[in-house]
């Protein structure tokens, strides 16, 4: 009887590290070299930037190669993963440029744009579904915007037509950001079917569909292009 007792005293004290058992997706991310377009136009033209016809005679292009604008998520097909908002999401506004230039954020987040130059910024988004407009705040004014809407929000400042950057909502609670050397880690992923997305404003993004099983982990390799 004894014997039977600490073995289900040891079933029992196993069982929770069993379920506790998840997998990791890492590997490596290759870019081409990324031609990112800087504006160069002012005045009433901002309304027409979601035209590449109305604005591609008034850019000049920039070379930019880079990993920090990658971000590399997973979202369950066979399970539902609940998300909670972000408590620290913040972009900066500094020498006339949105830092960083790609946010990744879950549903519901409240973003912060903190001006840190001695002039005035705006920031604002046309992206169908999400449109915004905080007005023009001076030095150290902090603004928040709760983002709702899962995908890609193109944000602007509408007194410098040069500044861009892009929220990317995500509904999924594993997500990443690129490593400056190409790396990625994924972290505590449950067994099941997943859906790997690879993102970059200025390139194509990938998708490739994986399986968990058993907690065993898995290295994936990806490269972008134009």
């Amino acid at each position: 009887m004894r014997k039977i007792l600490s073995l289900l005293l040891i079933m029992l004290f196993l069982a929770p590290e069993a379920q506790a058992q998840l997998a990791e997706i890492s590997g490596q991310v290759f870019l081409p070299s990324v031609k990112r377009e800087q504006r160069a136009f002012r005045g009433k033209a901002y309304r027409n930037r979601l035209s590449a016809s109305s604005v591609s005679k008034e850019r000049s292009e920039i070379l930019q190669s880079s990993f920090i604008d990658v971000i590399v998520s997973a979202h369950p097909l066979s399970f539902i993963a609940g998300t909670t908002p972000l408590s620290d999401a913040k972009i900066l506004q500094k020498d006339a440029n949105f830092i960083p230039r790609v946010v990744p954020v879950t549903v519901g987040t409240a973003v912060q744009f903190i001006n840190k130059d001695n002039f005035f910024h705006n920031v604002f988004s046309i992206t169908p579904g999400s449109e915004f407009n905080i007005g023009r705040r001076p030095t150290n004014v902090v603004r928040s915007q709760v983002i709702n809407q899962v995908g890609e929000i193109k944000i602007f400042c509408d007194i410098h037509a040069q500044m861009n950057a892009f929220i990317l909502c995500l509904d999924t609670p594993y997500f990443t950001r690129v490593e400056p050397n190409g790396r990625y880690l994924l972290s505590d992923l449950p067994d099941g079917d997943y859906e790997i997305r690879i993102y970059h404003p200025d390139l194509t993004g990938l998708t490739e569909r994986v399986s968990i099983k058993d907690a065993v982990s898995l290295k994936l390799n990806f490269t972008l292009a134009d």
